[in-house]
């Protein structure tokens, strides 16, 4: 399509040496061009069959673990003008001027939960229009326990009573953890006893310079995960494998699972419920992580003439309840439109259940500086969570703060 333009250069060339005016015709503009992983690239072009406003759409499938490089070296006539991916490169990508941020009025604003914005603004702007979310829920077996807990208090104690009372019950609580251990497991205990990776500014960016893992309020509560470790509710070398086990073979109570266990919910011979952490201190939300998928658009948007169309294909049919709905379900995740959220049925409501319990959920950092903070994160959950051989979590998580600001002080910025 773009050889269009050399061809329509030639026209209006020979047009003026004849003393011709010849207007362009709406015609004129490029292609949109449309980088997209498998899962999603059906999807978009079931939804643009006939491309949008006037103009072609083409929709390239990419590699989502090497996109991000290829967006770095492809030339600007190859280059796509809108990108499908995670919400976490905005940081990496704005600053590479890579990206180009976007406008979203506010009855659009509207239909998405401020949080979920969040995860995509980069120095007060906002780069990517979300499009589905990912994060874990808690589900309980409700024959073991009929009457959800209001508290994690509650929950832990009754976890406890239930595996010396019942032998079979063996995992008190299948936290998954052990090798590898990320915040993405473990972050909700973490956030509800007051820790964080980075702090939020005003306008709505991450704050780099202010890392929250050994965070005031966190050294106030971690005597918590002390007890925890101690009691035996939760372990480090519990796997996510046999965390799965254990809740699907009724030896544990409780299960921390997300939207990729469908099937495992669904092969379930039991009743269970999924809903929301309870709280572990008042005024502190036991917050999951939530992975952000959607779209940016690209600077390339505006060389190719396309930047209009770009920007109302984004700002208002790709928002739309109905493409997001569709969107969202090529890979079995939950909408971020919320009135796409409200009507999911995808494995017969199990996904929506997750997702709403994703609510008061802490979007991924989208700024590169996060890989600093996985390591050191890792170590002080593993370290105070061995068992007898662990250390106070108030010292694990003071020393995980030290090693990751020592990091970025020392200019250790690893790509997420």
């Amino acid at each position: 399509m773009r050889s269009v333009v050399r061809l329509l250069t030639g026209v209006v060339a020979g047009a003026l040496a004849l003393g011709v005016v010849v207007a362009p015709p709406a015609s004129a503009a490029d292609e949109i061009v449309i980088w997209s992983d498998a899962a999603h690239a059906s999807a978009i072009r079931d939804l643009l069959p006939d491309g949008y406003e006037g103009t072609p759409v083409t929709v390239v499938e990419k590699d989502p673990a090497t996109v991000r490089a290829d967006l770095a070296t492809v030339g600007a006539r190859q280059a796509p003008d809108l990108l499908w991916g995670d919400l976490a490169w905005t940081g990496e990508l704005a600053s590479a001027d890579l990206l180009a941020p976007i406008t979203l009025k506010k009855d659009v604003r509207a239909q998405f939960r401020a949080n979920v914005l969040a995860g995509s603004v980069v120095e007060g702007k906002q780069y990517g229009l979300p499009v589905q979310i990912s994060n874990l829920a808690l589900i309980t077996n409700t024959a073991l326990v009929p009457q959800q807990p209001r508290t994690f208090a509650e929950l832990s104690d009754l976890a406890l009573k239930l595996s010396k009372r019942k032998k079979k019950i063996n995992v008190p609580f299948a936290l998954p953890q052990g090798e590898g251990t990320s915040p993405w497991t473990t972050y909700p205990l973490f956030s509800g006893l007051g820790g964080y990776l980075f702090a939020r500014k005003a306008d709505g960016s991450l704050d780099v310079g202010s890392i929250g893992l050994s965070s005031p309020a966190l050294r106030a509560n971690a005597a918590q995960i002390d007890t925890w470790n101690s009691s035996g509710l939760i372990s480090a070398k519990l796997t996510a494998e046999a965390a799965k086990a254990a809740f699907a073979e009724g030896r544990s109570p409780f299960w921390l699972a997300g939207p990729e266990a469908l099937q495992d919910l669904l092969a379930l011979k039991f009743a269970y419920r999924i809903g929301a952490m309870p709280p572990m201190r008042a005024g502190l939300a036991p917050a999951p992580l939530l992975t952000i998928h959607g779209f940016m658009v690209t600077p390339f948007a505006e060389k190719h003439g396309v930047s209009e169309q770009v920007g109302s294909l984004v700002g208002s049919f790709l928002a739309r309840q109905k493409s997001q709905q569709r969107l969202a379900a090529a890979s079995g995740q939950f909408p971020a439109n919320l009135k796409a959220a409200e009507v999911v049925d995808t494995g017969g409501g199990r996904i929506r259940a997750i997702g709403n319990a994703g609510a008061a959920g802490v979007p991924m950092p989208n700024v590169p500086q996060a890989g600093v903070l996985w390591g050191p994160y890792a170590t002080a959950w593993s370290e105070s969570t061995a068992g007898a051989k662990a250390i106070r979590a108030a010292k694990a998580f003071r020393a995980a703060q030290r090693a990751a600001e020592a990091a970025l002080a020392g200019g250790d910025v690893p790509t997420q």
